[in-house]
Protein backbone atom coordinates (compact mmCIF):
# COMPACT_ATOMS: atom_id res chain seq x y z
CA UNK A 1 0.00 0.00 0.00
CA UNK A 2 2.53 2.26 0.44
CA UNK A 3 2.76 3.12 -3.35
CA UNK A 4 -0.80 4.32 -2.94
CA UNK A 5 -0.12 6.23 0.19
CA UNK A 6 1.88 8.62 -1.68
CA UNK A 7 -0.03 9.46 -4.45
CA UNK A 8 -3.09 9.84 -2.15
CA UNK A 9 -0.68 12.69 -0.31
CA UNK A 10 0.61 14.20 -3.69
CA UNK A 11 -0.42 17.94 -2.98
CA UNK A 12 -3.37 16.92 -0.17
CA UNK A 13 -5.63 16.00 -3.31
CA UNK A 14 -6.74 12.82 -4.94
CA UNK A 15 -9.58 11.42 -6.83
CA UNK A 16 -12.60 9.17 -5.78
CA UNK A 17 -11.36 6.56 -7.41
CA UNK A 18 -7.82 6.46 -6.06
CA UNK A 19 -9.68 6.37 -2.18
CA UNK A 20 -12.13 3.64 -2.93
CA UNK A 21 -9.77 1.37 -4.83
CA UNK A 22 -7.21 1.40 -1.98
CA UNK A 23 -9.42 1.45 0.30
CA UNK A 24 -10.70 -2.15 -1.12
CA UNK A 25 -7.08 -2.69 -0.96
CA UNK A 26 -5.60 -2.87 -4.01
CA UNK A 27 -2.62 -0.72 -4.73
CA UNK A 28 -1.43 0.98 -7.83
CA UNK A 29 0.78 0.00 -10.19
CA UNK A 30 4.19 2.28 -10.32
CA UNK A 31 4.49 0.52 -13.94
CA UNK A 32 4.03 2.44 -17.32
CA UNK A 33 0.40 0.73 -18.12
CA UNK A 34 1.86 0.65 -21.60
CA UNK A 35 4.36 -1.16 -23.30
CA UNK A 36 6.45 0.81 -25.65
CA UNK A 37 7.76 -2.13 -27.47
CA UNK A 38 4.24 -3.25 -28.87
CA UNK A 39 3.30 -2.37 -32.83
CA UNK A 40 0.10 -3.93 -32.77
CA UNK A 41 -2.96 -1.42 -32.98
CA UNK A 42 -6.50 -1.23 -33.49
CA UNK A 43 -7.69 -0.28 -36.76
CA UNK A 44 -8.74 3.29 -36.88
CA UNK A 45 -12.12 3.02 -37.43
CA UNK A 46 -12.24 1.89 -33.88
CA UNK A 47 -14.04 4.73 -31.92
CA UNK A 48 -13.23 4.58 -28.25
CA UNK A 49 -15.20 6.95 -25.92
CA UNK A 50 -12.27 8.91 -23.99
CA UNK A 51 -14.01 11.73 -22.15
CA UNK A 52 -15.64 11.12 -18.07
CA UNK A 53 -14.46 8.66 -15.46
CA UNK A 54 -14.34 5.28 -15.51
CA UNK A 55 -14.77 4.81 -12.06
CA UNK A 56 -18.42 3.56 -10.65
CA UNK A 57 -19.54 3.03 -13.91
CA UNK A 58 -21.03 0.11 -13.63
CA UNK A 59 -22.62 -1.64 -10.50
CA UNK A 60 -20.88 -4.23 -7.91
CA UNK A 61 -22.09 -7.46 -8.11
CA UNK A 62 -21.22 -10.58 -5.95
CA UNK A 63 -21.59 -13.64 -8.25
CA UNK A 64 -20.80 -14.12 -12.05
CA UNK A 65 -22.26 -17.10 -13.61
CA UNK A 66 -20.74 -18.00 -17.19
CA UNK A 67 -22.21 -20.43 -19.57
CA UNK A 68 -20.15 -21.70 -22.19
CA UNK A 69 -21.64 -21.88 -25.75
CA UNK A 70 -18.37 -22.43 -28.21
CA UNK A 71 -19.25 -19.46 -29.60
CA UNK A 72 -18.02 -16.04 -30.16
CA UNK A 73 -20.79 -13.90 -30.95
CA UNK A 74 -24.73 -13.97 -29.87
CA UNK A 75 -28.37 -12.86 -30.42
CA UNK A 76 -28.53 -9.69 -29.37
CA UNK A 77 -30.04 -10.65 -26.14
CA UNK A 78 -28.16 -13.41 -25.62
CA UNK A 79 -30.01 -15.04 -22.45
CA UNK A 80 -33.57 -14.46 -24.20
CA UNK A 81 -34.21 -17.37 -25.79
CA UNK A 82 -36.61 -19.87 -23.28
CA UNK A 83 -35.32 -23.61 -23.23
CA UNK A 84 -31.69 -22.61 -22.59
CA UNK A 85 -29.22 -22.53 -19.78
CA UNK A 86 -28.30 -19.30 -20.67
CA UNK A 87 -32.11 -18.16 -20.08
CA UNK A 88 -32.41 -20.34 -16.73
CA UNK A 89 -29.75 -19.36 -15.40
CA UNK A 90 -30.47 -15.26 -15.76
CA UNK A 91 -33.93 -16.15 -14.60
CA UNK A 92 -32.63 -17.54 -11.70
CA UNK A 93 -30.19 -14.80 -10.90
CA UNK A 94 -32.92 -12.43 -11.25
CA UNK A 95 -35.66 -13.88 -9.20
CA UNK A 96 -33.19 -15.37 -5.98
CA UNK A 97 -31.21 -13.37 -3.15
CA UNK A 98 -28.53 -15.42 -1.62
CA UNK A 99 -27.13 -14.32 1.96
CA UNK A 100 -24.08 -13.04 1.23
CA UNK A 101 -24.21 -12.99 -2.60
CA UNK A 102 -25.77 -9.36 -3.75
CA UNK A 103 -26.25 -8.83 -7.31
CA UNK A 104 -25.86 -11.59 -10.22
CA UNK A 105 -24.04 -10.86 -13.62
CA UNK A 106 -24.77 -13.97 -16.25
CA UNK A 107 -22.91 -14.21 -19.17
CA UNK A 108 -22.16 -16.62 -22.52
CA UNK A 109 -18.99 -17.10 -23.34
CA UNK A 110 -16.54 -18.71 -25.88
CA UNK A 111 -15.51 -21.60 -23.48
CA UNK A 112 -16.40 -24.87 -24.85
CA UNK A 113 -18.56 -27.49 -23.42
CA UNK A 114 -18.50 -31.28 -24.04
CA UNK A 115 -22.12 -31.58 -22.76
CA UNK A 116 -23.50 -28.91 -25.90
CA UNK A 117 -25.94 -30.53 -28.19
CA UNK A 118 -23.57 -30.83 -31.71
CA UNK A 119 -24.32 -27.81 -33.86
CA UNK A 120 -27.60 -26.88 -31.55
CA UNK A 121 -26.40 -25.30 -28.09
CA UNK A 122 -29.92 -23.80 -27.62
CA UNK A 123 -31.16 -27.07 -28.28
CA UNK A 124 -34.13 -27.61 -25.72
CA UNK A 125 -33.35 -29.98 -22.81
CA UNK A 126 -29.67 -29.51 -23.84
CA UNK A 127 -27.21 -29.98 -21.05
CA UNK A 128 -24.36 -27.62 -19.96
CA UNK A 129 -21.77 -26.49 -17.90
CA UNK A 130 -22.04 -23.43 -15.06
CA UNK A 131 -19.04 -21.88 -14.08
CA UNK A 132 -19.72 -19.59 -10.71
CA UNK A 133 -17.60 -16.73 -10.21
CA UNK A 134 -15.69 -15.73 -7.98
CA UNK A 135 -15.62 -19.31 -5.90
CA UNK A 136 -13.90 -20.88 -9.04
CA UNK A 137 -16.35 -23.67 -9.08
CA UNK A 138 -17.99 -25.68 -12.25
CA UNK A 139 -21.46 -27.14 -12.43
CA UNK A 140 -21.13 -29.47 -15.38
CA UNK A 141 -23.90 -32.05 -16.97
CA UNK A 142 -26.92 -29.84 -15.53
CA UNK A 143 -30.27 -29.26 -17.71
CA UNK A 144 -33.11 -26.33 -17.91
CA UNK A 145 -35.13 -27.93 -15.20
CA UNK A 146 -32.33 -28.39 -13.10
CA UNK A 147 -30.67 -24.96 -13.37
CA UNK A 148 -32.78 -23.89 -10.71
CA UNK A 149 -32.42 -25.82 -7.53
CA UNK A 150 -28.42 -26.84 -8.27
CA UNK A 151 -27.82 -22.94 -8.43
CA UNK A 152 -29.74 -22.41 -5.10
CA UNK A 153 -28.02 -25.52 -3.19
CA UNK A 154 -24.49 -24.76 -4.44
CA UNK A 155 -24.38 -20.93 -4.36
CA UNK A 156 -26.12 -21.30 -0.97
CA UNK A 157 -23.37 -23.50 0.38
CA UNK A 158 -21.09 -22.07 -1.47
CA UNK A 159 -21.73 -18.27 0.68
CA UNK A 160 -22.66 -20.13 4.10
CA UNK A 161 -19.10 -21.97 3.77
CA UNK A 162 -17.18 -18.33 2.76
CA UNK A 163 -19.26 -16.36 5.72
CA UNK A 164 -18.27 -18.85 8.17
CA UNK A 165 -14.17 -19.36 6.58
CA UNK A 166 -14.39 -22.73 6.75
CA UNK A 167 -13.13 -25.02 4.14
CA UNK A 168 -15.02 -26.65 1.15
CA UNK A 169 -15.10 -30.48 1.12
CA UNK A 170 -15.30 -31.86 -2.47
CA UNK A 171 -18.41 -30.94 -3.45
CA UNK A 172 -21.38 -34.22 -3.86
CA UNK A 173 -24.57 -33.55 -4.03
CA UNK A 174 -26.45 -36.74 -4.52
CA UNK A 175 -29.53 -35.20 -5.05
CA UNK A 176 -28.12 -34.53 -8.58
CA UNK A 177 -26.89 -37.77 -9.98
CA UNK A 178 -25.85 -36.63 -13.27
CA UNK A 179 -24.19 -34.05 -12.37
CA UNK A 180 -20.31 -33.11 -11.36
CA UNK A 181 -18.88 -30.75 -9.55
CA UNK A 182 -15.40 -29.27 -9.52
CA UNK A 183 -13.18 -26.66 -8.56
CA UNK A 184 -11.90 -25.06 -11.19
CA UNK A 185 -7.56 -25.14 -11.81
CA UNK A 186 -7.37 -22.29 -13.65
CA UNK A 187 -5.59 -19.13 -11.05
CA UNK A 188 -7.00 -16.69 -13.08
CA UNK A 189 -9.62 -16.08 -16.02
CA UNK A 190 -9.69 -12.90 -18.14
CA UNK A 191 -13.02 -12.24 -20.22
CA UNK A 192 -12.90 -9.71 -22.99
CA UNK A 193 -16.56 -8.74 -24.38
CA UNK A 194 -16.85 -9.60 -28.00
CA UNK A 195 -20.69 -8.96 -28.74
CA UNK A 196 -20.57 -7.30 -32.28
CA UNK A 197 -24.42 -8.12 -32.35
CA UNK A 198 -24.42 -5.32 -30.03
CA UNK A 199 -21.40 -3.31 -31.39
CA UNK A 200 -19.28 -4.02 -33.58
CA UNK A 201 -16.37 -2.35 -31.79
CA UNK A 202 -16.25 -5.63 -29.46
CA UNK A 203 -16.41 -7.81 -32.53
CA UNK A 204 -13.22 -6.23 -33.89
CA UNK A 205 -11.51 -5.44 -30.74
CA UNK A 206 -11.44 -8.75 -28.66
CA UNK A 207 -9.57 -11.03 -31.20
CA UNK A 208 -6.68 -8.23 -31.45
CA UNK A 209 -6.52 -8.37 -27.25
CA UNK A 210 -7.11 -11.99 -26.80
CA UNK A 211 -4.12 -12.56 -29.56
CA UNK A 212 -1.92 -10.22 -27.63
CA UNK A 213 -2.76 -11.59 -23.83
CA UNK A 214 -2.18 -15.02 -25.52
CA UNK A 215 1.36 -14.64 -26.61
CA UNK A 216 2.21 -12.70 -23.28
CA UNK A 217 1.33 -15.72 -20.94
CA UNK A 218 2.93 -18.25 -23.06
CA UNK A 219 5.92 -16.26 -22.58
CA UNK A 220 4.90 -16.85 -18.97
CA UNK A 221 4.10 -20.13 -19.42
CA UNK A 222 0.58 -19.55 -18.34
CA UNK A 223 -1.43 -19.70 -21.24
CA UNK A 224 -4.70 -22.56 -21.02
CA UNK A 225 -6.50 -22.90 -23.95
CA UNK A 226 -9.77 -24.83 -23.93
CA UNK A 227 -8.68 -28.30 -24.05
CA UNK A 228 -5.55 -27.81 -21.51
CA UNK A 229 -6.49 -28.17 -17.53
CA UNK A 230 -3.09 -28.08 -16.02
CA UNK A 231 -3.50 -25.96 -12.84
CA UNK A 232 -2.09 -22.69 -12.43
CA UNK A 233 -2.80 -21.33 -15.88
CA UNK A 234 -4.76 -18.11 -16.95
CA UNK A 235 -7.47 -18.94 -19.42
CA UNK A 236 -8.63 -15.48 -21.54
CA UNK A 237 -12.26 -15.98 -22.62
CA UNK A 238 -15.09 -13.97 -25.19
CA UNK A 239 -18.50 -13.10 -23.41
CA UNK A 240 -21.39 -11.42 -24.32
CA UNK A 241 -22.52 -7.91 -23.51
CA UNK A 242 -21.23 -6.57 -20.37
CA UNK A 243 -22.31 -2.72 -20.47
CA UNK A 244 -20.20 0.31 -21.25
CA UNK A 245 -19.18 -0.48 -24.96
CA UNK A 246 -17.83 3.01 -25.74
CA UNK A 247 -15.35 2.02 -23.36
CA UNK A 248 -14.05 -0.39 -25.16
CA UNK A 249 -12.33 -2.68 -24.69
CA UNK A 250 -13.84 -4.10 -21.59
CA UNK A 251 -11.49 -6.69 -19.64
CA UNK A 252 -12.68 -8.06 -16.62
CA UNK A 253 -10.25 -10.20 -14.71
CA UNK A 254 -10.60 -12.91 -11.80
CA UNK A 255 -8.00 -13.68 -9.78
CA UNK A 256 -8.39 -17.54 -7.45
CA UNK A 257 -5.57 -16.94 -4.84
CA UNK A 258 -6.80 -13.52 -3.01
CA UNK A 259 -10.16 -13.47 -4.31
CA UNK A 260 -9.72 -11.10 -6.36
CA UNK A 261 -12.25 -8.52 -9.09
CA UNK A 262 -10.40 -6.08 -11.66
CA UNK A 263 -12.71 -4.48 -14.17
CA UNK A 264 -10.77 -2.52 -16.91
CA UNK A 265 -11.57 -0.81 -19.68
CA UNK A 266 -10.43 1.46 -22.68
CA UNK A 267 -7.70 -1.11 -22.65
CA UNK A 268 -5.68 -1.18 -26.16
CA UNK A 269 -3.06 -3.72 -27.48
CA UNK A 270 0.03 -1.74 -25.72
CA UNK A 271 -1.57 -2.49 -22.11
CA UNK A 272 -1.71 -6.41 -22.45
CA UNK A 273 1.34 -6.92 -20.94
CA UNK A 274 1.40 -4.05 -18.05
CA UNK A 275 -1.93 -6.23 -17.45
CA UNK A 276 -0.95 -9.32 -17.34
CA UNK A 277 1.85 -8.79 -15.20
CA UNK A 278 0.84 -6.33 -12.66
CA UNK A 279 -3.08 -7.11 -12.53
CA UNK A 280 -2.14 -10.75 -12.78
CA UNK A 281 1.35 -11.87 -11.80
CA UNK A 282 1.36 -8.74 -9.41
CA UNK A 283 -1.97 -9.74 -7.74
CA UNK A 284 -4.29 -7.23 -8.73
CA UNK A 285 -2.25 -4.13 -8.77
CA UNK A 286 -4.25 -1.55 -10.99
CA UNK A 287 -4.16 2.17 -12.96
CA UNK A 288 -6.88 4.09 -11.13
CA UNK A 289 -7.71 5.55 -14.53
CA UNK A 290 -8.52 2.21 -15.85
CA UNK A 291 -10.71 0.99 -13.52
CA UNK A 292 -14.63 0.60 -13.43
CA UNK A 293 -15.05 -1.49 -10.61
CA UNK A 294 -12.58 -3.38 -8.29
CA UNK A 295 -13.95 -6.17 -5.98
CA UNK A 296 -12.06 -8.42 -3.04
CA UNK A 297 -13.98 -11.46 -2.03
CA UNK A 298 -12.82 -13.69 0.55
CA UNK A 299 -11.52 -16.83 -1.49
CA UNK A 300 -13.09 -20.34 -0.19
CA UNK A 301 -10.39 -22.55 1.17
CA UNK A 302 -10.46 -26.50 -0.66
Amino acid sequence: MGLFRKILNIGGNHSEAETAIAAQGFEASDCLKECSGCSTKFPSSVKVESDGDLWGSTKPFGLHLVIPTNKTDWDHDACSTKGTIAHATSSWGESHSIEGIGQVKVSVSSLCSDELVVNDEYALGARGDILVLPFFVWIKNVTVKEVDSVLSTVVGELAASRASGSSVAPLSYPQFPSMSFENDPNSSYVFLCSHKTRDKRCGITAPIMKKEMEIHLRELGLHRDFSDHSPGGVKVTFVNHVGGHKFTANVIIYLKRSGKNIWLARCSPSNVRPIIDECIVNDGKVWPDMVRIVQKFDPIEW
